[in-house]
Parts: structure tokens; sequence; C-alpha cells
């Protein structure tokens, strides 16, 4: 004849499994001893002595009781508060790490628009130092032009000046003024 135990598999009595047991008590698969860290109320990394030693518990030691669940809510909550305070310092540091790295971004960024200003300041004195070669170029190639005309018109006026006209059949005649006489 078959009856049925109650395992504990958590620590809740309202989530206990109910599995078929014989009446002597033995139950055809016994896995409470996988559930034995649920039980627990020491670290959940133990010896291997300890293991073995759980799998041969009975139902009854495998029960919370008040006392043990009081210690595992204590436990619980000093983890908790362990937790919290190691994330509250991890915050902190973080907070601490983007504030020296506000400043010095900050600072980087002051150097840069210094950098920038100076840059700008330059090329506009550049620019306007270009402008007035443009200028002066545009100036310089106009005298030349003008030279150059001057020189033309005087070519062309020695070409006129230079009257070549016959005296009689035979001879020629050439006659030139002096330049340095026409002004």
């Amino acid at each position: 004849m078959m009856s049925t135990i109650s395992p504990v598999f958590s620590a809740e009595p309202s989530l206990a499994t109910f599995v078929p047991a014989f009446e002597t008590g033995f139950t055809p698969w016994d896995i409470s001893h996988l559930f034995s860290v649920f039980d627990s109320s020491l670290d959940p990394i133990q010896s291997p002595a300890h293991d073995f030693a759980s799998v041969n518990r009975t139902s009854s030691d495998v029960a919370p009781t008040e006392e043990n669940t009081h210690e595992r809510k204590k436990k619980r909550k000093l983890s908790n508060r362990e937790s919290a305070k190691r994330s509250r310092e991890k915050k902190q540091k973080h907070l601490e790490e983007m504030s020296i790295q506000l400043n010095q971004l900050k600072t980087q960024n002051h150097e840069l628009t210094n950098q920038l200003r100076y840059v700008s300041y330059h090329c506009q004195r550049t620019n306007t130092e270009n402008e007035r070669l443009r200028l002066e170029n545009r100036i310089l190639q106009d005298k030349l032009l003008n030279i150059r005309q001057v020189l033309m018109f005087r070519q062309i006026e020695r070409s006129l000046n230079c009257s070549t006209w016959p005296c009689d059949n035979s001879t020629v005649v050439t006659v030139q003024q002096d330049p340095s006489m026409i002004y």
C-alpha cells in the first residue's frame, strides 16, 4: 500500500509537492538531498562530507522549524543590507569617477576652445593679409600694364617719327628725332 509524504522542496509549506511513499516510509525516488541547500542554514558551499550526510535525512529532518525560518530571514536581511551597502559604495565610486571625468572633459573643452580662438584669430589675420596682397598684386599688374602701354606708344611714336622720304629717285634719307626731345 502507498501513502503520501510531503518532502519540503521550498521554504513555503504551501508549495510542498506530494510524493507517493510505501508504508515503510521508503520512497522509490528519494531526491530530498537535491534540495538540502534550501533547508540548510549553513553556507551553500560546504564540504563533500556534508553532502553525503544530507542524503540520509528523513522527512522530519527536512521540515523547517520556526527558528530555522527566522534564522534564514535574519541572514537574508543581513545579506540584503550588505548587498545594498555594496551597491551604494559602487554607485558612489561611479559618481566620483564620473565627476573626475567631467572635470577632465571641462578642462579639455576649455583648452580646445582656446586653441580654436587662436587658430581663428590667425586665420582671420592671414585672410586679411592675403586680401591686402591680392589688392597690391592687382595694383602692380595695372602699373605694369600701363608701363607696357607707354612703351608700346613710344615704339609706335618712334616708328612714326622716323620718316622716310625720297630726295631724288636714287637716294633715300632717313631722319630720326631724338626721343628725349619729345617731352
